[in-house]
């Protein structure tokens, strides 16, 4: 989404428009000093850096009226404009035609030369500052408080120190300015003190970013959501200040160090005001992960071509001069180095963030390890091996939802005490979660555009698994309907063979008797065909029996509704109100209605024996070419951690017999679902 700068408000703007004049007079005393023959030493970034904080304050206080940090950056943008302004008026009044030290001057000569020297240095104040209160404006609650006042104190304290300190104090030991020092606050200090006091309060000063640093990281660990991005974006700028200290470090000149200066400040204050403002708008955590890559990987290079600098001038320095040596150093990096630069490139940001860069690296890395493993108990932990091995993460861990109600889970390194949870969803549905640490270094960042990549690669991995867990559960299912089958048929084999058929057998056999002796003694046959008729009564009940097992009578005795019905009336004996609503139930394939009525009849008895339940529902209905049965009750519901018993896997299988499916759920309210979609089509009888 576009980036929505706020209307400023007319306190901004005002704050806003004094840096600019001041920057404008700051570039007019330049000029004019220049032209009249001065030099460039005194020109620094200092007021253009008051403009970059005033306007990062004006954005911060339009966004957010009163904010702490948006006056704080107000006050010391317009501080860091004053102070070089006066710094450019100084340089102007010490340049003949306009002035010549050390009487000579331009008038507020003197003034400036203070300002400069004693005030200026409260511009140091305004980073433990920021350590302290950002993002919040606040300081952290409890203990914490009074070590953020000491931070803030400690900051101020050379500041002060040096507005009292009186001028021959601060100038022992250094060339003497070319104008006297007004001494405007200065307070009768011995330099036998004054000189250790400003030993003393440079050391506490310079050292209250330590404890800065530390409460930054105190209220990071405390941090949730919005502001654990926001303190993310003072990470990132610390890394860049870190970078361009490093940088003037390395080449000291006084052109570069104001550069590095203007360009740390800069992006300090810039990315305080994102981190207020805007936090999500851009990828802060790419920016940090991206920094620290380009930061590494820059150093390497950087050091291999000293090297190599070092190299060539050990080994032709007596014969070359200082020109040829570099002539010959250049050439050798362009015709040798220069072209491995690029393999060196890639193979430390591999080795720090992996193969997120090359999202076909990362699929065709993944879709080996996932050919080389067999079996799902196999696939999984092969998934999560290549997804910490393409992304460098310490702790990734993918857990799938089986088919059965249980959990397939994998996991790669040491879990860590926080992780966060990211769902893996499928045609509308969740099938598993994915595991990643909160924290952990820059390993553990994931750029939005990583975030994506792990998404989809572990969605489609994941899928595949299930898939796969599904496979062996259809095969699983055919199997135990196979010897459910032919258990039938065994059943109903045993009970023909050893009940029905001999009881049959007998009737015969007394039916033949009794016709022998219905002439020579009819009392006797009498009782025959009387002992018959008591035995066909039991056979005609164990036939009901058989035929019961395989379709419930009370379906074609009485039809869907009616037979549900009755199994209501069974589970209201027992104290649960018992609701029962149908529509659409004529004309339903025999099939379909012996599945519902199973599915019915399964989940009454499971609300009976588990659920504790007061009320029950049972909805059966007409759905574009399926029936839903649902039932649901107010009891108790099931645990996550309990798998899927004997009854409800039933539940599943009959639904999965005709081409449908079933699910089982808890609802946040309480209780349990049981929902079943059950297809006319595939139920025809």
């Amino acid at each position: 989404m576009p980036l929505r700068m706020p209307r400023l408000k007319p306190l901004p703007i005002a704050l806003l428009i004094v840096a600019l004049v001041l920057v404008v007079v700051t570039a007019v005393c330049h000029l004019l000093r220049f032209r009249a023959g001065g030099s460039l030493d005194l020109v620094s970034p200092t007021a253009p850096l008051g403009v970059v904080m005033a306007a990062c304050a004006a954005v911060i206080l339009s966004r957010h009226p009163g904010h702490p940090l948006g006056r704080i950056l107000a006050g010391f943008g317009l501080l860091w404009a004053f102070d070089g302004a006066l710094e450019a008026w100084y340089g102007l009044g010490i340049t003949p035609p306009f002035g010549t030290p050390p009487d000579d001057l331009l008038a507020g000569t003197a003034f400036a030369y203070w300002f400069v020297a004693r005030a200026g240095a409260f511009l140091l104040v305004g980073l433990p500052l920021l350590l302290v209160l950002y993002p919040t404006g606040r300081l952290l609650a409890g203990g914490w408080r009074w070590l953020g006042v000491v931070t803030i104190a400690a900051s101020a304290v050379l500041p002060v120190t040096l507005l009292v300190m009186p001028a021959a104090v601060l100038e022992l030991g250094v060339p003497r300015p070319p104008i006297a020092d007004p001494d405007l606050l200065s307070l009768p200090i011995p330099a036998e003190i004054g000189f250790p006091m400003l030993v003393v309060t440079r050391l506490i000063t310079l050292a209250s970013v330590l404890p800065g640093l530390a409460l930054v990281v105190v209220r990071h660990r405390a941090a949730t959501g919005v502001e654990r991005r926001q303190l993310r974006w003072l990470l990132w700028a610390g890394l860049v200040c870190l970078f361009l200290a490093v940088i003037s470090l390395l080449a000291p000149s006084g052109a570069l160090a104001s550069y590095t200066l203007f360009a740390a400040v800069a992006a300090t204050s810039i990315s305080v005001t994102v981190g207020i403002c805007a936090p999500d708008r851009f990828d802060v955590d790419g920016l940090v992960a991206d920094t620290i890559a380009w930061g590494a990987m820059g150093a390497i290079v950087i050091g291999v071509d000293l090297a190599v600098a070092a190299l060539v001038t050990q080994a032709l320095g007596e014969h070359l001069d200082q020109r040829e040596v570099t002539m010959v150093v250049l050439l050798l990096a362009v015709l040798l180095y220069a072209p491995l630069r690029g393999l060196v490139w890639v193979r430390v940001r591999r080795w720090l963030l992996g193969r997120r860069g090359d999202r076909y690296q990362v699929v065709s890395a993944l879709a080996a390890r996932l050919e080389s493993s067999g079996s799902v108990a196999d696939q999984l932990p092969a998934l999560v091996a290549s997804v910490a091995d393409s992304f460098r993460v310490p702790y990734v861990g993918v857990e799938v939802f089986a088919p059965d109600g249980g959990r397939l889970l994998a996991e790669h390194g040491r879990r860590p005490d926080e992780i966060t949870e990211l769902p893996i969803a499928y045609s509308g549905q969740t099938v598993g979660r994915l595991l990643l640490p909160v924290g952990g270094g820059l390993r553990a960042v994931l750029t939005r555009a990583d975030q994506a990549l792990l998404m989809d690669v572990v969605r489609q991995a994941a899928i595949a698994v299930r898939l796969g867990s599904l496979a062996q559960e259809v095969q699983a299912s055919r199997e135990r309907l196979v010897l459910a089958r032919e258990e039938d048929r065994r059943r109903i084999r045993r009970d023909l063979h050893d009940g029905l058929g001999p009881a049959l057998g007998g009737v015969g056999l007394r039916l033949a008797a009794a016709e022998s002796a219905v002439t020579a003694d009819p009392d006797r046959a009498r009782q025959l065909i009387a002992s018959s008729r008591a035995d066909l009564r039991d056979a005609v009940v164990e036939v009901r029996r058989l035929v019961h097992g395989l379709r419930p009578p009370a379906l074609d005795d009485l039809g869907l509704l009616a037979a549900v019905e009755q199994q209501a009336d069974q589970l209201r004996s027992a104290g649960p109100a018992v609701a029962v609503h149908a529509e659409g139930l004529d004309g339903l394939p025999a099939a379909v209605e012996v599945a519902a009525y199973r599915i019915v009849a399964e989940s009454l008895t499971n609300v009976a024996r588990h659920a504790a339940a007061g009320a029950v529902g049972v909805r059966l209905s007409r759905e574009a070419d399926a029936l839903i049965v649902e039932v649901t009750d107010d009891g108790v519901g099931i645990s996550s951690e309990r798998t899927a018993g004997v009854g409800l896997l039933s539940v599943r299988e009959r639904a999965a017999e005709l081409g449908g499916e079933a699910t089982i759920g808890c609802p946040a309210g309480g209780g349990t679902v049981v929902r079943a979609v059950l297809p006319l089509t595939g139920g025809e009888s």
